[in-house]
């Protein structure tokens, strides 16, 4: 829960070498701050897939029933949008927001655009912009061999990590899992998959 630290660098090849920094693994991404986007590769929704299967409706609707007033009402679509062709369900951004911050209620709110918790101190100008920087973190850890929650919580808040005195990190994965079965996930299942954020419609 304190330990998301967002690593950006150039790879000059395929990365597959994990940069660790500050408790957190993030293969090294070729991306900026001010232009990170994810893979704009579309994937192709699969019949039956249960990955991604949420639309930003179903998202907004937990989102304010979960914490009424929170500033990521609405953010439903941007949360799609930015983990189309990534693979990534969109719902574990929203499960993750709600671990990190009480869903951008908590650490700067509004003031900092950083539902997520990465950093420290990082700030960003607008939700979406924090979307992909997420997007594009989870899928560096994905591409390192993570595929459930609890495989990502070894890289995104390991328990002892230096920077999590408190001991926070040991609740990340019950807490992210929960929210995550809340929205409709299979919380011990995969969270990338080939429908996943390319079905934006689907219930």
């Amino acid at each position: 829960m304190r330990s998301a630290i967002a690593v950006i660098v150039v790879c000059a090849a395929v990365c597959t070498a994990p940069l660790v920094f500050g408790g957190i693994v993030v293969t090294a991404l070729a991306a900026t701050l001010a232009d990170a986007s994810p893979n704009a590769a579309t994937t192709a929704c699969a019949a039956g897939s249960t990955v991604g299967s949420a639309s930003a409706a179903g998202i907004d609707a937990w989102i304010t029933r979960e914490v009424p007033g929170s500033p990521l009402a609405g953010v439903g679509a941007a949360m799609v949008a930015g983990a189309s062709g990534s693979g990534l369900d969109p719902r574990l951004l929203a499960a993750i927001a709600l671990q990190e911050t009480r869903l951008g209620t908590a650490g700067g709110g509004p003031a900092v655009y950083n539902p997520f918790g990465l950093g420290p101190g990082l700030a960003f100008p607008n939700w979406s912009a924090a979307i992909d920087l997420a997007v594009h973190t989870l899928a560096a850890m994905h591409a390192a061999g993570a595929q459930t929650i609890a495989e990502i919580a070894g890289h995104w808040a390991p328990v002892g990590a230096a920077n999590d005195p408190t001991g926070l990190n040991a609740n990340w994965t019950g807490g992210v899992a929960a929210a995550y079965a809340a929205l409709g996930g299979d919380p011990a299942g995969r969270v990338f998959g080939p429908a996943a954020a390319a079905c934006p419609s689907a219930s």
